[in-house]
């Protein structure tokens, strides 16, 4: 049977099971699962990679809240901060309902600084202001009657032909089998999932993605997902709050010493860089590398006190080289892999090729305003970690096993609030974040963050504020404010300086950077916002040219001004237009520049079980240095963040349609063409031609 045949028997057994939806076609008004700021800072986050993140971890919280809407009255800080608040609304929500008593409707919050009409209708499908619901005590039989099922699946492929998929004669193909991709072109996502009021969650997640084989010619390879996930989670609010088995998240503190999920770092709302997270989370993604597999638990052994214990044991990918030999410990890793690809021999050669131990623990206590944690973490490699020697990583991580540990602190006083962090790992390197957010005045809130991670610290689960990728070999001191200049305009604003005390890739030299941006919201009417947007950015980096060398790096400097307009005529459609430009500079070098404009339409009636998203987009940059990304709307669970460089047009189409409450469809194409280019990408994805296609079609069945 071919694969699409598949897939197709799989949507219509869904269809079927929902049939009665299919014939009660009410109009269902669908929930965004992200927002502007959420929006911005996975842009951010994604012109820092080239790999492509799977996202949804981070929405994944949002939308178990669009089922199980929170109380604004009773919402912790960190849900507050879920819900991509900031500190000077949270500040000025709590202080709100202290001096006023409990809210009553979302229009009440238009009377709170530092809250407009465009943000409250976007934390609407979010919140709610009514008391507890019925049946939400943890019984079976409470479970049995109102737990939610969920299933989404997911085809999506590239249209054009791609070498890694090409034709290829035999010989050719014995002799280099890394020419060519083992499985075909469609990537394919399958999830279940079950919740019982953010009380009890579980499911398990698969994918194959392009490239890697699902059902195999030879009788050698896997058949199936090439990767599979289970999660079981469940929160409590006596003495066990936190429980995880399968695969989960931990974090703690600012991320410094322990953090296994994602993490955002600079973004236009400047002030939110202080982080707040649940200490145990499931982990729903499709992110190959960046979880837990095993056990977490959080109790609380005595008042204000809580303690974390968890427990990892998976196989993950690497780079293992040696003598050929039976004994194991004849071989060594060269790398650590993470792309999470496994489409031809040497990238399956790869595929959980060491064993991988993490274990430790968090204390943490709160003493009136003050928050205090200690956090030991240990991670075992199955083989000795042995980098190449190159000057740049001579400092980095080497052998089997590593100790790191770190204590945080948080100090809330009113309108002030003091963190940090410090780590160490067992090699004597050390990694201080220390930081501040106040709000003197209800229309202004400050933040401040010092760092200073020594070019010897070594850690593999870090991932706290840094202008690098990892948290070692920083030093750095980041300033932003957010003020309401008036009712309808609000700044936002940061500078970051920062400096590289050891050689880094593709930086010869001790080097320095500095970063500004500001950002003015204008928000004439309910209907329309405008902004306007600068960013400076200039890091030093070798000059790389062909046959050229430096052993001194120079200032690149990349100056961005954009200009959004969001405008809403009437309830039914949204329109979005955005102008970008960019302009590169570096020593010896021509300035090269380039521009994005785009223009979104979204139609969405409230009456109609259908909705529209569109985007068409005209990009024209010298090279792909001056490469503007921008988000675009995508089916649930998705992200799309292209880059655009050279010159040409993009364009998507995107329609969702929602038979009743149970089931949804989404069917969305996007092309690329490029004016000036025959040949689109590199490698086994390279396509001969002007033109990149991809459609994506996904089903969500909800019972």
């Amino acid at each position: 049977m071919k694969l699409s045949t598949l897939i197709l028997s799989f949507l219509l057994a869904l269809t079927l099971l929902s049939g009665k939806a299919l014939f009660a076609q009410e109009p269902v008004k669908p929930a965004q699962a992200t927002s502007p700021n959420l929006e911005d800072k996975i842009e951010q986050l994604s012109e820092k990679t080239d790999s492509e993140l799977d996202y949804s971890d981070v929405v994944d919280e949002l939308m178990q809240y669009v089922r199980n809407p929170i109380n604004i009255n009773q919402a912790s800080e960190r849900e507050l901060m879920q819900l991509q608040l900031n500190d000077l609304q949270i500040y000025n929500l709590t202080t709100y309902i202290q001096k006023f008593g409990e809210l009553t409707s979302p229009f009440e919050l238009n009377m709170i600084e530092g809250f407009d009409s465009t943000l409250v209708t976007n934390l609407a499908p979010f919140i709610t202001f009514e008391l507890k619901p019925y049946g939400t005590d943890l019984t079976l039989k409470n479970m049995l009657n109102y737990g939610k099922h969920q299933i989404i699946t997911r085809y999506q492929q590239v249209l054009q032909e791609q070498k890694g998929y090409s034709p290829i004669d035999d010989s050719s193909y014995q002799a280099n089998p890394n020419s060519r991709y083992l499985g075909g072109p469609e990537k394919i996502y399958l999830r279940y999932g079950y919740s019982f009021y953010n009380k009890i969650r579980f499911g398990v997640t698969m994918e194959k993605d392009a490239g890697e084989t699902f059902f195999p010619k030879s009788d050698t390879l896997k058949k199936g997902f090439d990767f599979y996930s289970f999660h079981f989670y469940y929160t409590g609010k006596k003495f066990l709050k936190h429980f995880a088995l399968g695969d989960y998240h931990v974090q703690f503190g600012q991320g410094l010493t322990m953090t296994s999920s994602l993490g955002f770092g600079k973004s236009t709302n400047a002030i939110t860089n202080r982080r707040i997270a649940q200490a145990v989370k499931p982990s729903a993604g499709a992110n190959e590398n960046l979880f837990m597999r095993g056990a977490a638990a959080t109790v609380t052994p005595f008042k204000n006190t809580d303690l974390t214990l968890f427990y990892s044991s998976k196989k993950v990918d690497a780079n293992v080289e040696g003598t050929d030999s039976l004994s194991s410990e004849d071989y060594y890793i060269s790398s650590l892999q993470e792309s999470g690809y496994h489409r031809t021999p040497n990238e399956l050669s790869n595929k959980d090729a060491i064993d991988q131990t993490v274990y430790g623990g968090n204390l943490q206590t709160r003493l009136k305003m003050f928050r205090l944690g200690a956090t030991a973490v240990h991670t075992e490699l199955g083989n000795e970690l042995q980098r190449s020697e190159e000057l740049y990583n001579k400092f980095d991580f080497r052998g089997k096993s590593l100790t790191n540990v770190g204590f945080d602190y948080a100090v809330i006083l009113k309108s002030l609030t003091l963190f940090g962090e410090i780590s160490g790992s067992d090699n004597g390197g050390k990694a201080i974040l220390a930081g501040a957010t106040a709000t003197p005045d209800p229309r202004l809130a400050l933040s401040l963050i010092y760092r200073n991670y020594s070019k010897d610290y070594q850690n593999l689960y870090s991932n706290a504020f840094a202008e690098g990728s990892r948290n070692s070999n920083e030093k750095g001191i980041y300033v932003g404010i957010l003020a309401q200049l008036h009712k309808r305009v609000s700044l936002s604003a940061y500078a970051d300086y920062f400096t590289f005390p050891w050689l880094r890739y593709r930086v010869d030299a001790p080097s320095h950077g500095k970063e500004y941006l500001t950002q003015l919201t204008y928000t004439p009417s309910r209907r329309t916002q405008i902004l306007f947007r600068y960013r400076y950015q200039q890091k030093q980096l070798n000059p790389s040219e062909p046959g050229g060398y430096t052993v001194y790096p120079e200032p690149e400097t990349k100056q961005n001004f954009r200009i959004d307009l969001n405008f809403k005529p009437n309830e039914i459609i949204t329109l979005k237009t955005r102008l970008e430009t960019t302009d590169w500079q570096m020593p010896g070098f021509e300035k090269r520049n380039g521009f994005l404009i785009y223009q979104d339409l979204a139609y969405n009636h409230p009456e109609k079980p259908w909705q529209i998203n569109t985007r068409f987009a005209l990009f024209d940059t010298d090279t792909y240095n001056e490469r503007l990304y921008a988000y675009e709307s995508d089916v649930l669970y998705a992200f799309s963040i292209p880059s655009y460089y050279y010159k040409g047009s993009r364009f998507y189409l995107m329609g969702k349609y929602s038979f009743g409450r149970n089931l949804d469809i989404w069917i969305r194409y996007s092309i690329t063409y490029y004016a000036n280019q025959q040949i689109i990408g590199s490698g086994l994805d390279e396509i001969q031609g002007n033109k990149k296609s991809e459609v994506k079609i996904q089903l969500r069945l909800r019972l």
